[in-house]
């Protein structure tokens, strides 16, 4: 897609932030996530925090004096023709981000948007196309690509250590009586049980993205499950295979498995390795080089160096306060605002954007396809592990009334 001409209005706008030493940031959508993205934010030179919104006026009250931000408002309108910030972060309900981008496109905004990005594949590209038309930016929340542990694992791929990548295992766990679980269990008409894939759709994307990060196929073969392991009523639990032209991945979204994890097992061709995004530590399993029964004393003594090396790098870290659960958000806020003054490369590229969403409606079609053939209606009534369908499932807020719903 090539970009219109836009607006002289528009241009303006542009031409204004250009040459901005500081960017004016606002945020709407003001609850769970709402706050590690202002934390990281006013950590950021040469960037202003100017105003948070949300429909219920005691919790952008609330940011607002948390994080020192001038301003609050209920209504996003508002918002953008009051103080008309550079960028405006969207971390509303996902039913709420294509009113709430279109409404700042309008007034010359560019967006950063919480995952996940959209509905489904179609309202990504209404989106990214709405962008491209007012000559605007746009990024998604895929911050966890930018975590240091996953630069370094990408800087051992391009450097050639790890050979072809042939395989890729990515798990997530998560814990239902968590505080987020609690509510999805107490609130049946809560947001996350209207998206077209429930409570995947709302946390599966990191996991997804260190598979696409290898798996580049426009449409990979996508076979899924769902299911009901508690009890809950909706699906609780997913298994993804993927498959590509040269690699192949496994998705595993877990809530019994204990302890809770998000870690990827990178196989190439050289070398394979697991990277620990809560340890911080990239464990490496390189081919053996030692006969026989030796080999049984040559692996526990590499993995004891490494875990040596992986303890010194993490004690240099923490005295350094260098380690931070939020850090990769702050790398790709740093890298999208930089994108807009110099008007450079996206740290997520539309079209990125748009495969990826696309992925996961085949991933949510593929378990419903399945829960339709292994869970049929019986007597009119509905196995509980099948989600309404997404026509049924979505809905859309007015964009004044955006309100987030926390990270899940």
């Amino acid at each position: 897609m090539s970009p219109d001409v836009s607006s002289n209005s528009t241009t303006h706008v542009r031409s204004s932030i250009m040459t901005k030493r500081e960017l004016k940031i606002a945020l709407v959508g003001c609850g769970q996530i709402a706050d590690a993205h202002l934390q990281e934010i006013r950590k950021i030179p040469d960037v202003q925090l100017v105003a948070v919104c949300d429909r219920a006026e005691p919790l952008a009250r609330q940011a607002a004096g948390r994080f020192g931000v001038p301003d609050i408002f209920t209504n996003v309108n508002e918002l953008l023709q009051s103080v008309h910030p550079d960028v405006l972060h969207i971390t509303t309900p996902p039913q709420t981000h294509r009113a709430v981008a279109l409404a700042a496109f309008e007034a010359g905004t560019h967006v950063y948007s919480e995952k996940p990005f959209s509905l489904d594949a179609d309202e990504a590209t209404q989106i990214l196309s709405a962008a491209q038309n007012a000559r605007l930016k746009v990024c998604v929340g895929h911050d966890q690509l930018f975590d240091p542990i996953w630069v370094r694992c990408r800087e051992m791929f391009r450097s050639g250590r790890l050979g072809d990548v042939v395989h890729v295992e990515s798990i997530q766990g998560y814990d239902l009586s968590g505080p987020f679980g609690q509510v999805l269990a107490a609130e049946s008409d809560h947001w996350v049980h209207r998206l077209p894939g429930g409570l995947f759709q709302n946390t599966i994307s990191h996991a997804l993205y260190r598979i696409t990060d290898f798996m580049l196929d426009e449409t990979p073969q996508v076979m899924a499950a769902w299911r009901d392991v508690h009890g809950a009523g909706y699906p609780t639990d997913l298994r993804v295979m993927l498959w590509g032209k040269g690699v192949s991945a496994n998705l595993v979204f877990s809530t019994q498995a204990r302890p809770i994890q998000r870690v990827a097992r990178i196989f190439g061709t050289r070398q394979i390795i697991e990277v620990d995004m809560d340890a911080q530590v990239i464990r490496c399993q390189p081919a053996f080089t030692l006969p026989g029964a030796l080999t049984k004393l040559q692996v526990p003594a590499r993995q004891f160096m490494e875990a040596a090396r992986n303890l010194r790098r993490n004690i240099w870290r923490f005295a350094r306060s260098d380690i931070h659960y939020f850090a990769g958000m702050k790398g790709i806020f740093e890298r999208f605002y930089a994108a807009i003054r110099d008007e450079g490369e996206d740290p997520i590229s539309p079209a990125e954007i748009v495969r990826v969403t696309a992925i996961m409606d085949a991933i949510f079609e593929s378990c419903r396809d399945d829960t339709a053939e292994n869970h049929p209606v019986v007597d009119g009534t509905q196995d509980n592990s099948v989600l309404p369908s997404p026509a049924d499932r979505s809905s859309t807020q007015p964009v004044g009334a955006a309100r987030d719903g926390g990270r899940g």
